[in-house]
């Protein structure tokens, strides 16, 4: 019985109701000891079999029924949930890896609220909706302004925004000349 995995009812939890009719079914169908204490048996297996789904309880089920454990007694509760998580362990990895390439393209702006529209009619939330959204404006405008930059170590930060690629580029080169004539001179003035 293949699932679906395009819906979520593979991993939707299994009940109390699930559990007790799963372990009738085995208890009845498959021999075993005979437990002194039913309630104490009950409380192994929901403690075993915390957080399993109910498909994947009930294909076990199956398969323990069908002889998919080396012996054909009733299943210990470390040997269901053994089984239990040996057969979904090829969906669980697979809506992981579903998880992982949703996220890994996924963009940051996929998170962010945007921005309602304005409501009509009633005024009150009209201007809720105005308090709110010049907020968000202000928030915006203060994130792009980012870091305030300090005018004594930029001062010809204007200047600089207006010079071509060329302009920069002839200013570095005269400068590496600059530097490269001053220690050529320190050289020949360090030479008798």
């Amino acid at each position: 019985m293949e699932p679906n995995l395009g819906s979520d009812h593979l991993f939707r939890p299994a009940s109390h109701a699930d559990l007790v009719n799963a372990l009738r079914l085995l208890s009845n169908a498959l021999p075993g000891r005979q437990p002194v204490d039913m309630q104490l048996m009950l409380a192994a297996y929901e403690v075993a079999l915390e957080g399993v789904s109910r498909w994947g309880l009930a294909q076990a089920t199956r398969e323990i029924l069908q002889g998919s454990l080396p012996h054909g007694f009733m299943p210990s509760p470390p040997e269901l949930r053994r089984e239990i998580d040996r057969i979904m362990g090829p969906h669980v990895a697979a809506r992981r890896r579903e998880a992982e390439a949703a996220s890994r393209y996924k963009w940051p702006e996929d998170d962010k609220p945007r921005a309602l529209p304005a409501p009509t009619g009633d005024p009150e939330a009209v201007a809720k909706w105005r308090i709110r959204r010049n907020a968000e404006k202000a928030e915006a405008a203060l994130e792009a302004a980012g870091v305030p930059v300090d005018p004594a170590l930029f001062a010809d930060r204007e200047e600089r925004s207006k010079r071509t690629a060329a302009d920069a580029v002839a200013e570095f080169i005269s400068r590496q000349d600059r530097r490269h004539s001053r220690s050529s001179e320190a050289g020949k003035q360090s030479d008798p």
